[in-house]
């Protein structure tokens, strides 16, 4: 069985340290919408994953799915380990 973990949308605008209102102007939604998206992600636009995507830096599939090769991959190289 292979183990799989992800980060909410919430657990990433926390362990960011950013307000509601921050993510909302750089991801150019209304913070009420992303409050909703922190609760409940399943209905969510494919737009909408996009921006999430590009601002958090880590793919669709790890902040959706649970894949964590990205991730990993950014933590070894913000670790300095190799990539």
């Amino acid at each position: 069985m292979k183990f799989t973990s992800r980060y909410t949308l919430k657990d990433l605008r926390e362990l960011n340290r950013l307000t509601l209102k921050q993510v909302a102007r750089k991801v150019k939604l209304n913070k009420e919408r992303i409050a909703e998206l922190e609760q409940d992600s399943s209905f969510i636009t494919i737009d909408e994953m996009f921006r999430f995507s590009k601002f958090y830096d880590i793919s669709i599939k790890y902040i959706f799915l649970g894949e964590q090769v990205d991730f990993d991959r950014k933590l070894n190289e913000y670790l300095g380990g190799t990539p």
